[in-house]
């Protein structure tokens, strides 16, 4: 339970931070020589991008996220912190199954920046959750390169990315693009 505990709060951290350095490139996995390029059958489609939803509450990357936070309800916990991005702070809300993050700048409206699911109790619209297995990642997303770990696929103003673990999945994130 600790090490989920430190690998889901770890994750969160990591997504807070994205806004400090570069994201990968369109439909590839980052470029390091841990996580290889998708091959094939990224799903790339037109719109806003990639949407969480909970409870009937879409959830998009770059929405004002007051309206969001009301239609979710109460949060278990939350903390901010100065955004490394910009001049605001970084907000980071959590529910049941995932943390739903936030930054705002120079004084504007709150908006989403990401999403992280945390455990198997919640899914993403295509019906991918943690603990899946790489075979259902490919089925859904697209077929990962051999030995790679993560696949990243944006649609829109918004990145997703899901890590495996010993072949099966230990991280979900969306990631609002700037």
């Amino acid at each position: 339970m600790k090490k989920t505990i430190v690998l889901a709060i770890a994750a969160t951290l990591a997504i807070a931070m994205t806004g400090c350095s570069k994201s990968g490139t369109e439909g590839t996995s980052a470029s390091n020589a841990d996580t290889p390029a998708v091959t094939q059958g990224a799903e790339q489609a037109a719109g806003d991008g990639w949407v969480f939803e909970n409870n009937g509450v879409q959830i998009t990357m770059n929405a004002p996220a007051a309206p969001i936070l009301e239609k979710l309800g109460a949060y278990t916990s939350s903390y901010e912190a100065p955004s490394c991005a910009f001049d605001g702070m970084d907000i980071v809300y959590s529910y049941g199954g995932f943390d739903l993050l936030t930054y705002s700048a120079g004084g504007a409206e709150a908006k989403v920046s990401g999403v992280v699911l945390r455990d198997d109790s919640v899914t993403t619209k295509e019906g991918l959750f943690i603990g899946s297995d790489k075979a259902a990642v490919e089925s859904t997303y697209g077929k990962m390169e051999d030995g790679a770990n993560n696949l990243r696929i944006t649609k829109g103003n918004c990145e997703l990315l899901v890590i495996l673990t010993d072949g099966y999945v230990s991280s979900i994130q969306y990631i609002a693009k700037q």
